[in-house]
């Protein structure tokens, strides 16, 4: 892991700016012009950035995986790959925490619901189910999200200390809003499906590369899809219901959000997965994620509403407390 070596000095850089910027912010007055909350944005952000790099850097040395170096197979090298996708994560999740109407630990909360649920619990299960094609090595595949859960603890735990949105009471939802969790369930696997077929299903490459798919029952792999569905939509309604804004705004949260946490993933070197089948995947998955973040909004709080419902609140729904 010597490439990593370098990431090090990150991690004075990302302490001195954090503390700066929370400083900053905390003496900042609330009717600061437009060009100033952006910059602060800005530097939050950059924050935001380098301790994801540095936590990254934590979390390969608490769990190695003791794998070779994938060789670069796309356009981007290891090392530019880790700094483009935990940019891109860095501008999703401070998105999210600049429109977010809770603050401190449930912020946290909220940010680590958001990146631990959509980058590593949900997608795991995919890449679990369909490792008979992937071939890749369990350990790795629990390596990763080892790392990956270290990842978001730390980075979520800042984004809480860097980013301090007033609170906001929780806007209604629909009534019917778990009769919505459910649809947005099954559109979650029409929207998989359809971009499968209709995008990556297209390319002969990613004919060749599953053996044309003769292996995948079709039966289970629906069932596991609507697992996943259902996962997503539950992560949706906490995600959502933690937002402030209008509907359009929080759409636009959501989409940015899910395309990077899901796609983003796929521009890392993987000899497993050889770049001319990832970048069709790419596309598929940015297209589809898109679409379902900008669906899951309007799905779950359009309409008229009926009572309030908050991020937490919407677990202890789940549980039959509320």
């Amino acid at each position: 892991m010597k490439h990593f070596m370098h990431l090090r000095g990150v991690l004075t850089a990302g302490i001195a700016v954090s503390t700066a910027v929370f400083a900053a912010d905390r003496t900042a007055a609330r009717e600061q012009g437009a060009a100033t909350n952006a910059l602060l944005w800005g530097l939050k952000t950059v924050g935001m950035w380098l301790t994801l790099l540095v936590s990254t850097v934590v979390a390969t040395k608490l769990v190695p995986l003791n794998v070779p170096l994938p060789k670069p197979d796309g356009p981007l090298s290891i090392q530019q790959a880790l700094l483009a996708v935990n940019g891109l994560t860095a501008i999703s999740l401070s998105l999210l925490a600049a429109n977010a109407r809770v603050r401190w630990a449930r912020l946290a909360g909220l940010l680590f619901v958001a990146l631990f649920g959509i980058q590593t619990a949900v997608m795991q299960i995919e890449i679990f189910y369909f490792n008979e094609s992937i071939k890749m090595p369990a350990e790795v595949v629990l390596g990763v999200g080892a790392q990956q859960t270290i990842v978001a603890l730390i980075a979520c735990a800042m984004g809480a200390l860097l980013f301090h949105p007033a609170d906001e009471a929780p806007h209604p939802v629909p009534a019917d809003v778990f009769a919505r969790v459910a649809l947005l369930s099954v559109s979650y696997v029409a929207l998989y499906y359809a971009a499968g077929f209709f995008i990556a299903w297209q390319s002969p490459v990613v004919r060749a590369y599953y053996g044309n798919a003769a292996h995948i029952a079709m039966l289970p792999t629906i069932a596991v899809q609507l697992v996943r569905g259902a996962m997503f939509a539950l992560i949706s309604l906490f995600v959502v219901t933690g937002l402030k804004g209008s509907l359009a705004r929080r759409a636009a949260v959501m989409a940015v959000l899910f395309v990077v946490l899901t796609a983003g993933q796929l521009l890392y070197p993987n000899p497993m997965v050889p770049w001319a089948v990832r970048q069709v995947h790419l596309i598929e998955v940015g297209t589809s994620e898109f679409v379902y973040g900008v669906v899951a909004t309007f799905l779950l709080l359009g309409g008229a509403a009926r009572r309030p419902l908050s991020g937490g609140s919407a677990w202890r729904l789940i549980a039959g407390r509320a």
